[in-house]
């Protein structure tokens, strides 16, 4: 595998979506190709934060409304 191969496969990698074959191949360029090697540690680490940082949170009164309006409509079966 070679360096373009690997950078075309980095984000299948990272989200393991990828076969085991094809995985090992791109670990195994990633370990001899220090420039690939860091790009991907740098991608995966800015994923990660994204991942962590970018949540949004339902407002606790939105989940009560919600709760309450499918409690109501579950009982006679009806919604809308």
């Amino acid at each position: 595998m070679n360096c373009h191969e690997a950078h075309s496969q980095l984000y299948t990698f990272i989200d393991g979506e990828t076969t085991l074959v094809r995985r090992i191949r791109v670990r195994w360029h990633l370990r001899r190709c220090p420039p690939c090697g860091d790009g991907f540690r740098f991608e995966e680490a800015l994923k990660m934060r994204i991942r962590q940082c970018c949540r949004e949170e339902v407002p606790p009164e939105l989940t009560r409304r919600l709760m309450t309006f499918i409690h109501e409509h579950d009982s006679d079966g009806s919604v809308g």
